[in-house]
């Protein structure tokens, strides 16, 4: 019965309609949602960095990655930070005074522009030396003027990062030399490129190959060339469509490299860290840039989409009867009076794919899950053989609808009369949640009552077969079950009553063998017609043959002779004894039938 019952409760919970929540999208090239793991798309460029990833700067699009999540020291690229709190904080015009402090912790071999204590030097000068040739004494000079010390400006540094994004990484200096608390990975720094790209001024001085700093109250004109080779035509690594990139290396954090690169009206940025050789990671940036370039495109998928054209199965049904309004709307709206409410999805869209993937290629599925709290009423589903590439929510605006519900409330009952003549109230939230329980709920029972009905049938059908197989075994044991026959089945039954009615006679004394009762041969010598019925002795007779002498010998002792003198030798069989030949021992027929008087008949041979 238990079994049962917990049968009877699922049957019953599978019928109960539940909210399913949407899944998450697939990650797939080209979409954002490509944030952990490693895709390495098959036919991608080889590469010596150990981590890396390319992004759009203007959609976060990652279109390729190699453990961008992955701890690594970033070196020099950590002055793109620097430089975005100089520019925020500072006026390019402004003039710094070097410090003592500015120049402790610098190495001698370490890159410098040779700042002296108290030199002076605008901003806009110090960006250009701190960006190009990667001075490590510009950028303690600009964090000093920023926080006043270095380790402010370092909580700066993290504070900021933290607001663009980043969530694994951790600044100690404002130049990127070796420490171990200094990390970032590939993609917080993707974060920080599309920061420091996003402003002008950074984006200018990184797009400039060379720059001469004039000469200051204590130095000569200094001349200042970019570190990154993608911008010299002269050399093999030259790309032409690259406009700006910030290098770096130590001998813990390898070569690294943040590139930037505009083409087909998309601006990318790539980032590879610990590549082995100082040209490698120039190469690395050009291959990946290129290949996401040329294998990836940017289309909009619902430019000249109406939302009213479709219908659930993101159908287009601009040619017939029906659509999205129509499937939302009849159901519930049909005969009210006031505006309905309007649903949309941002058609402004847009997508990374595959070059070979075109906008006609992208199917369109449009679900219905009513939130209250995000006032949505679905989602439009966009896939790719099957593979989702985005889900656009369905927003529900309900304001002309309020603005006539509020006008409807305030009107009288005649006022609100329809032309039939029918006065009908403005539906509210509540009414219409009232009206969506009214048709669920009957809806919901029957498929409890079906469930149930189901689930007997069921049980019924399986106590039928187990009371059969126990009938057949009853007969055939556990074996094999024959084929059943009417017949046999019949007769087995009356052969069972039989043995049980036999048995009940024998334990009951009835069904005992009768013993044998010798027969009294009729008197013939008085007088009394031989009719066959037994004649009881008479007691003296009976007296007399029982009368035994006391002297005399046993019979069991007596002679033949002895038992002829007696009388108790038959003549018969003395005459045969006498005779010593065979007699014919058969009785004399008897040719009278005796009276059936119940007991049967038994002819004494003695």
């Amino acid at each position: 019965m238990k079994r049962r019952f917990l049968i009877l409760m699922l049957c019953i919970l599978l019928l109960v309609p539940f909210p399913v929540q949407a899944a998450e999208p697939d990650t797939i090239p080209g979409n954002e949602s490509v944030l952990g793991g490693s895709f390495v798309p098959s036919d991608a460029p080889e590469i010596t960095g150990t981590t890396a990833i390319v992004m759009d700067m203007d959609t976060g699009d990652i279109l390729y990655e190699k453990d961008c999540h992955k701890r690594a020291e970033p070196a020099s690229t950590t002055k793109l930070l620097t430089a975005i709190l100089a520019v925020d904080n500072l006026n390019p015009s402004d003039v710094i005074t070097v410090k003592d402090g500015a120049l402790e912790g610098i190495s001698y071999d370490a890159v410098r522009i040779w700042l002296s204590p108290g030199e002076t030097m605008p901003v806009s000068d110090l960006l250009y030396a701190l960006l190009l040739p990667s001075a490590n004494d510009a950028a303690n000079v600009l964090a000093m003027a920023v926080a006043g010390t270095i380790p402010n400006f370092a909580t700066k540094m993290n504070e900021t990062a933290k607001a663009l994004g980043c969530k694994d990484t951790h600044f100690v200096n404002a130049n990127g030399l070796p420490d171990p608390q200094h990390y970032t990975t590939a993609y917080d720094m993707a974060l920080i490129a599309r920061a420091a790209y996003g402003r002008s001024r950074i984006r200018d001085i990184l797009g400039t190959p060379a720059y001469w700093i004039p000469a200051t109250n204590m130095a000569e004109e200094r001349e200042l060339w970019t570190t990154n080779y993608l911008l010299y035509d002269v050399t093999d690594v030259y790309y032409e469509y690259c406009t700006g990139g910030k290098t770096g290396y130590t001998e813990e954090a390898g070569n690294c490299m943040v590139a930037f690169a505009e083409k087909y009206g998309r601006r990318l940025v790539s980032v590879v860290f610990h590549c082995p050789g100082q040209y490698d990671r120039f190469t690395d940036s050009k291959n990946l840039l290129e290949f996401c370039f040329e294998e990836y495109h940017r289309i909009h998928p619902l430019e000249g989409f109406n939302l009213e054209e479709y219908d659930e199965n993101g159908s287009d049904q601009t040619d017939s009867k029906g659509g999205l309004g129509d499937v939302v709307l009849e159901n519930y709206y049909a005969r009210l009076t006031h505006a309905l409410p309007e649903y949309s999805v941002d058609t402004s869209l847009s997508l990374y794919t595959r070059s070979s993937v075109s906008t006609d290629d992208i199917q369109k599925q449009i679900s219905f899950q009513y939130d209250k709290y995000k006032m949505t009423a679905g989602e439009l589903r966009l896939s790719f053989q099957n593979r989702t590439l985005a889900s656009i929510p369905i927003r529900i605006d309900r304001t002309e609808m309020d603005a006539d519900l509020a006008d409807l409330a305030a009107l009288g009952p005649e006022e609100r009369l329809r032309t039939d003549g029918k006065a009908e109230l403005p539906a509210t939230r509540s009414e219409i949640l009232q009206s969506v329980i009214e048709d669920s709920v009957p809806r919901l029972l029957i498929c409890i009552g079906v469930a149930m009905a189901v689930c007997i049938l069921v049980i019924l059908a399986a106590h039928m077969k187990k009371t059969r197989r126990a009938n057949i075994s009853r007969y055939f044991g556990d074996g094999p079950v024959p084929a059943i026959d009417p017949e046999a089945v019949r007769e087995a039954e009356e052969r069972k009553k039989a043995r049980e009615a036999l048995r009940q006679l024998e334990d009951s004394g009835e069904g005992m063998p009768r013993p044998k009762v010798p027969r009294e041969k009729p008197p013939t010598d008085d007088g009394i017609e031989d009719t066959g019925e037994r004649t009881p002795r008479k007691p003296a007779e009976a007296s007399e043959r029982s009368t035994v002498k006391p002297d005399a010998k046993p019979i069991s002792e007596m002679t033949i002779d002895e038992l002829e003198d007696t009388g108790e030798r038959s003549p018969k069989k003395s005459a045969e004894k006498s005779s010593g030949s065979s007699v014919n021992r058969t009785a004399p027929r008897n040719t009278k039938k005796p009276a059936d008087n119940g007991i049967d008949d038994v002819i004494d041979e003695g």
